[in-house]
């Protein structure tokens, strides 16, 4: 062959290549796989006992953790004083980093190999949550005197997570079906008793927080751009009460309608609600 001819089916080999490469790109497959971003809120205030400080708790370690699965995440951030002033993730767990799966647990039992691995990874770190928030208590003492559930909401639009494309291959499944797109839900559950107790808003009063000043606090926290954007959110509020019905109901409607200006879909609301999680969380695996 002539180096001419030569020259010639390299630059055709070439222009092939180029041509293929937008035909194979558009082939690629992806796995959609569902992320849960769980976005916990864990009140500290002093209000708070000990023993409801432990049953906060155990709605992470019992309800929550247990229930999560390959791609989801754990986020629990404190409510306190220092909402705004020191935010911090108090619990970090993000399984899509965690490996549970292996290349030779093949096909057939896969699936039940990934459950058993998770299950033992939850027996040894549950614990370790439950520690590091009880710690976490004492630690920020010096913040418990107020309750900020509003900033420590307005927080979490720093930790909402939207749809990705792409990622590691983290089981059989996936390394032969091609790469992963990632779906994002993002669940916001606050525990705590729903009484929000800071110098800007007080609702620590017998009435709570009559509609009057609940239209005038929405109003304030609309000029000041104190209302997140919750868009696709849904909340599970669990631990709410108060000293007597006018102020439970008062705080409770004052809180159903900051959820709709926020956009967020209010799925559950009250003292003992966690059952609902859990069913919603065993249903959406």
């Amino acid at each position: 062959m002539s180096i001419k001819s030569l020259t010639f089916a390299r630059v055709l080999a070439f222009i092939s290549i180029l041509l293929l490469i937008p035909l194979l790109e558009s082939c690629t497959s992806f796995v959609e796989k569902k992320r849960r971003v769980l976005i916990v809120l864990l009140d500290y205030s002093a209000s708070n006992t000990d023993l409801v400080l432990e049953s906060y708790i155990s709605v992470i370690t019992e309800t929550i953790f247990p229930n999560m699965k390959q791609y989801d995440c754990l986020v629990v951030v404190p409510i306190d004083e220092g909402s705004k002033m020191r935010p911090v993730k108090l619990v970090y767990e993000d399984l899509v980093e965690k490996q549970f799966s292996r290349r030779t647990d093949g096909f057939a039992h896969a699936g039940d190999s990934l459950k058993k691995r998770f299950m033992n990874y939850v027996k040894e770190t549950a614990p370790q949550i439950a520690a590091t928030l009880k710690t976490q208590k004492q630690l920020r003492r010096e913040y418990t005197e107020y309750t900020d559930i509003l900033g420590a909401i307005h927080q979490t639009t720093n930790l909402i997570e939207f749809n990705t494309e792409g990622g590691t291959v983290r089981d059989a499944e996936d390394f032969v079906l091609g790469k992963i797109r990632l779906k994002s839900e993002n669940i916001i559950v606050l525990l705590s008793d729903m009484i929000q107790d800071s110098r800007e808003y007080n609702f620590n009063k017998k009435q709570g927080i009559t509609p009057e000043q609940a239209t005038t606090c929405l109003d304030g926290l609309k000029k000041t751009n104190g209302i997140p954007d919750l868009t696709g959110c849904k909340v599970f509020a669990i631990g709410a009460t108060g000293r007597n019905s006018a102020q439970i109901d008062n705080i409770h409607s004052f809180w159903t309608e900051y959820f709709k200006h926020t956009n967020a879909e209010l799925s559950s609301y009250g003292y003992n609600v966690d059952g609902k999680l859990r069913k919603y969380l065993i249903a959406t695996d």
